[in-house]
């Protein structure tokens, strides 16, 4: 099938004033949840991170004034992880100007050189600086580096470990033996924290923030569910009225034509009489020209049974070829005065045969009618395509197109642009295409003038 074939525009659901109310008011509190679930989950994380720092930095603080107090230990830190104090710390180090740690939780790790871009930073910009560090264990631990400066004496020592201990944990110690050191000397105090709290915070906010998203998919899912039972109730309801309208129209159609052929036959056949008789060439072309118009009116009447009456669908297997020659006997090539062209493509198709007739038959001579009409000399190009999926019929003219303000009425029964035209030629086609569940798509010609495309699908297997 062509991808370039289109369904017809069916109605106008879409510009319901309540649907368009429905999908905008829907619009809007989406967007409003999303952006405040969005903004809820963007202050939990920035919450749990500074929950983390101010918890950093009061144990650095304090921790500050006990070594301020007691000096550089090297039991303090241990001491401190070790109990209860802080119980989110996973360790403590305090690292010199020259990237020495000076004190460490793991006292194996005193003296040791630390090459550390966030410690260089502390140093040279004498501010606070946090991150995340993967630790070695594959735990991940939140970092604050403090700038600490300390007046100390590095000759002095305490003589009692457990003061260190007794100072940071607020207590008096046993024996005061520090002593006033006017040396200023900075310091990079490192606390690592355990990020459980922070974390704990992070996932509740985004399971918030994942229903919140999944509510707003599942109220749109829903929401689709009842736009589509709502359109399907619409065509329906559209469908309904369409077909009580022809039977109406279908009602008035058979009474037409029952009143009207009768005496069209009448005028018709005395007409033909005196065409015959007649010897005064006046008389000879009034006759003449009586039977054109009685001709007319029946096929006018014809058409309009055609397009009023029900549609019912007689499937048969034939043979494409023998379709085209079909079309070529109706129209032979000697009609001088516009040139047709029929390729044949495929073998067999299965579809009702004398429809898809119909429909090449009309599409054909409103495409002569066009160029006719033009009085000009020009040329129509029909393409017949039998494959798998069904058939594709193309049907290209020379003659004026169609502008495309009257693109979307084309179909509407009478309606034309011929000042002759009944206008049911096109609305027939549309009608039968629809019975068999096809479509067709109007575009411009490579020829320059109109290109209908019609597609019938093959019969689904029962």
């Amino acid at each position: 099938m062509s991808k370039g074939l289109k369904r017809i525009k069916i109605g106008t659901f879409w510009q319901n004033k309540y649907l368009i109310a429905i999908i905008v008011l829907l619009s809007l509190f989406s967007i409003i949840a999303t952006i405040s679930a969005v903004s809820s989950y963007k202050i939990s994380i920035e919450g749990s991170r500074h929950l983390l720092e101010t918890r950093a930095t009061d144990i650095a603080v304090n921790l500050g004034f006990a070594l301020e107090r007691l000096g550089l230990n090297p039991d303090l830190f241990p001491d401190l992880v070790a109990s209860d104090r802080w119980e989110y710390l996973a360790f403590l180090a305090l690292i010199d100007r020259d990237m020495t740690c000076i004190l460490h939780s793991n006292q194996k790790l005193i003296g040791r050189k630390i090459n550390d871009s966030s410690i260089k930073k502390v140093f040279s910009l004498e501010r606070i600086v946090t991150h995340f560090e993967k630790l070695a264990t594959g735990e991940e631990v939140f970092i604050l580096d403090f700038p600490l400066k300390l007046h100390l004496d590095e000759v002095n020592r305490i003589k009692n470990p457990r003061d260190g201990v007794a100072a940071a944990l607020g207590k008096r110690p046993t024996v005061n033996t520090i002593e006033p050191i006017p040396a200023l000397r900075v310091f990079c105090l490192r606390v690592a924290l355990h990020p459980w709290p922070a974390f704990s915070i992070e996932r509740k906010a985004k399971f918030q923030l994942v229903m919140i998203l999944s509510s707003i998919f599942l109220l749109w899912l829903l929401a689709g569910f009842f736009i589509r039972a709502w359109k399907k109730n619409y065509m329906l309801e559209k469908s309904l009225a369409e077909k009580e309208r022809m039977a109406v129209l279908g009602q008035m159609a058979a009474v037409l034509a029952h009143e009207i052929r009768n005496p069209l036959s009448t005028i018709k056949g005395f007409a033909q009489i005196y065409l015959e008789e007649a010897s005064d060439p006046d008389i000879k072309e009034d006759m003449k020209i009586i039977v054109e118009q009685v001709a007319r009116l029946e096929r006018l009447t014809s058409n309009l049974l055609v397009y009023a009456k029900p549609t019912e669908i007689y499937l048969e297997t034939f043979d494409i070829e023998e379709l085209c020659q079909e079309i070529r006997r109706i129209f032979p090539e000697d009609k001088k005065e516009v040139k047709l062209k029929i390729n044949c493509r495929g073998t067999q198709a299965t579809a009702d045969r004398l429809k898809i007739i119909q429909i090449i038959v009309n599409l054909i001579q409103n495409s002569m009618e066009a160029i006719q009409f033009q009085g000009d000399r020009g040329q129509v190009e029909v393409t017949i395509d039998g494959t798998e999926d069904g058939i594709v019929i193309v049907v290209e003219d020379s003659g004026p197109g169609f502008s495309d303000d009257i693109v979307d009425k084309l179909f509407q029964p009478f309606f034309t642009t011929k000042t002759k035209g009944t206008g049911l030629g096109l609305a027939i086609v549309k009608r039968l295409v629809e019975a068999m569940k096809g479509k067709i798509r109007i575009d411009k010609s490579r020829l320059g003038g109109a290109m209908v495309e019609v597609f019938i699908p093959s019969p689904e297997e029962e």
